[in-house]
């Protein structure tokens, strides 16, 4: 054998090695339904990226807690739940108490992906603390007693394609302490207590798209709040394509610098549909539907107004489009249009 040919042959032969040392050490890890907490972190340590953790088929009564789990972007961690597997906390329906905690807790964490899973009858669905790129999508949670889903002091946070049914006494979606670049895209919430997605702290840039948000702010009984909330510290908020109807309250209260809300569906709204506070300073609403007839549309603050930018919206006929919540003036179209908002 020539020496180039020894060479490639050896070269080969520690890919193989190379390739079959990363199979082995991502083999899927089972999570059992008499899995206790002491058990789930042994067999979840030091594990891999690209290893699937699967949660088997089966009844869950307490918190699964994901401690110090990280993936690689390209390879992420991912947390599954088999068909039949339902993590369930104690709900009395009678009196709405709960079990505490979160039928999911992941913290500490990086590059995770928690999937799948049908939640009810905790404090709280799923609490993301101090992590990074973590996802959660095509998870059902119904009937929690604050948030369907919680993310505190964490980047890149991942939330699409969830529905969150019947919190009741706080939100669907809540975001606090800190946090940058989170996403919130393509979820159902319905039935809320106060919020329907609360964004709370220094969280920068978040981003709130193709949500359908419904009845927020009115069960079990009507509370009032926001479709989303934007305040605490947020900057840079990007609000698209998302849709609120029935919403108690306002579909969207900013309290943010540099926001943008645009081409958002407002269906049907008791107070307003976005209502900007003192620090909504260059706030940018372009292409939204106000389709309530009923109701002003903007109630803004007035050192809002001269910052702010208004292209293209369609409003309902008839009424002011909007009011300053300091004297309560309003601006009918034409008015509006005179200082240079929404001119065709």
């Amino acid at each position: 054998m020539t020496p180039q040919k020894k060479f490639s042959s050896i070269a080969f032969t520690f890919i193989l090695f190379a390739l079959s040392t990363n199979l082995l050490a991502a083999t899927n890890i089972e999570i059992l339904p008499e899995d206790t907490a002491t058990t789930i972190q042994a067999k979840i340590r030091s594990v891999s990226s690209g290893t699937m953790i699967v949660i088997a088929p089966g009844h869950y009564t307490t918190t699964i807690r994901l401690t110090g789990l990280h993936g690689d972007a390209q390879l992420p961690i991912k947390v599954t739940a088999a068909p039949g597997a339902i993590i369930e906390g104690a709900y009395n329906k009678d009196n709405n108490t709960f079990s505490s905690g979160s039928g999911i807790n992941i913290e500490k964490s990086q590059n995770v992906i928690i999937e799948n899973f049908m939640i009810s009858g905790f404090e709280r669905g799923i609490t993301i603390g101090a992590c990074d790129a973590i996802e959660v999508k095509n998870c059902t949670i119904h009937d929690v007693g604050n948030y369907g889903i919680m993310s505190y002091k964490s980047n890149n946070t991942k939330i699409s394609n969830n529905t969150i049914e019947r919190s009741y006494r706080e939100h669907g979606i809540y975001m606090s302490a800190s946090g940058n670049t989170p996403t919130i895209a393509d979820n159902t919430i319905r039935d809320t207590h106060i919020n329907g997605i609360h964004i709370n702290g220094t969280i920068v840039n978040p981003t709130v798209s193709n949500n359908h948000l419904e009845r927020t702010g009115t069960f079990p009984v009507k509370e009032g709040g926001a479709a989303i909330t934007l305040v605490g510290g947020v900057t840079d908020p990007v609000v698209r394509h998302n849709t609120f109807t029935g919403i108690y309250g306002q579909g969207i209260t900013v309290n943010a610098p540099n926001a943008a809300i645009i081409e958002n569906n407002f269906v049907s709204y008791t107070w307003s549909g976005i209502l900007g506070l003192p620090k909504a300073l260059d706030l940018k609403l372009t292409g939204n539907t106000f389709a309530d007839s009923k109701v002003i549309p903007l109630q803004l603050n007035a050192d809002v107004i001269p910052s702010l930018t208004a292209t293209g919206q369609h409003y309902a006929p008839g009424i002011p489009v909007c009011q300053e919540q300091n004297s309560q003036r309003t601006y009918t179209l034409g008015a509006w249009k005179e200082m240079g908002k929404d001119v065709q």
